[in-house]
């Protein structure tokens, strides 16, 4: 019988295929949403905080041609791959380094923008992290995050054991490492606590985790993720197998072209204080 593997407590989703996964992730937001409420001038020097595999930070650096990116990740395997990627694009005005964004690496007002996509869900220590972002950000500049609410637990037609065991999964993560599902709506309340000013509150429907099933591309992103999962769902469930059946249901339901699932995705801002 095969065991699942063990799984990272600081991001349960670490595998030797998940920057490979935030790239195709990446390719089906698209980056116009993210540019649109980042809107960074093109002079801005601006941290994609949580960087993951890249995707982000390099369409950044795109959109300030006179500024630059920095992508950070506490991950050393995720920076090689962002690094290679970035030098494959020719980009000049990138650069990528590893680190915790709880202890930013970086002086104080060093960036006029810090961002953060689908990261601050699996801090435990967040406030840290806001502070951490307001330390390094330059007053009068910006935080920016975006997060999602309520993944993988709203569709239509229902299924009352699988919302059950999505809420189950859910609620395990939340108590084994602090991982929040509903840290969309907690934004707000996050960044006026760390003292940031001017909060603008936006969001729209989040495209890759919800719509209509049928899509491949979706598909092989829940079935990688959970696949990825199978050592704390194993956990969660009380066996491999169980952790196995969970994630085929999870797959199949998510890939139903008559199954509509929603969840939104907050993009959230405040200023520096002068």
């Amino acid at each position: 019988m095969s065991q699942p593997n063990p799984y990272n407590r600081d991001y349960l989703l670490d595998s030797d295929v998940e920057p490979l996964r935030l790239e195709r992730q990446a390719r089906i937001y698209g980056f116009e949403d993210d540019l649109a409420h980042l809107a960074p001038a093109s002079s801005d020097r601006v941290l994609d905080a949580g960087c993951g595999s890249g995707a982000i930070t390099r369409a950044i650096a795109g959109a300030v041609p006179q500024g630059s990116a920095t992508g950070l990740d506490r991950s050393t395997q995720y920076i090689d791959f962002a690094r290679r990627a970035a030098a494959g694009e020719g980009l000049l005005n990138t650069r990528f380094e590893v680190g915790d964004v709880t202890a930013l690496p970086f002086p104080d007002a060093t960036f006029d923008v810090v961002w953060s996509k689908h990261l601050l869900q699996w801090v435990k220590e967040r406030e840290s992290a806001l502070a951490e972002f307001r330390r390094v950000c330059r007053p009068g500049g910006r935080v920016v995050a975006c997060n999602f609410d309520h993944f993988g637990v709203v569709q239509y037609p229902e299924d009352a054991r699988f919302t059950a065991d999505m809420e189950r999964w859910f609620a395990a993560a939340n108590a084994e490492m602090g991982f929040d599902n509903r840290m969309g709506r907690k934004l707000p309340h996050l960044f006026a606590q760390a003292g940031l000013t001017d909060i603008r509150v936006r969001f729209i429907p989040d495209a890759c985790f919800g719509g209509l099933g049928g899509d491949p591309e979706k598909s092989w992103n829940w079935e990688t993720q959970f696949t990825s999962l199978l050592g704390f769902s194993a956990k969660v469930f009380g066996s491999h197998e169980a952790a196995v059946d969970f994630r085929d249901r999870l797959v199949e339901r998510f890939s139903r072209p008559d199954v509509y699932s929603y969840c939104a995705l907050f993009y959230v801002e405040g200023r520096v204080p002068r």
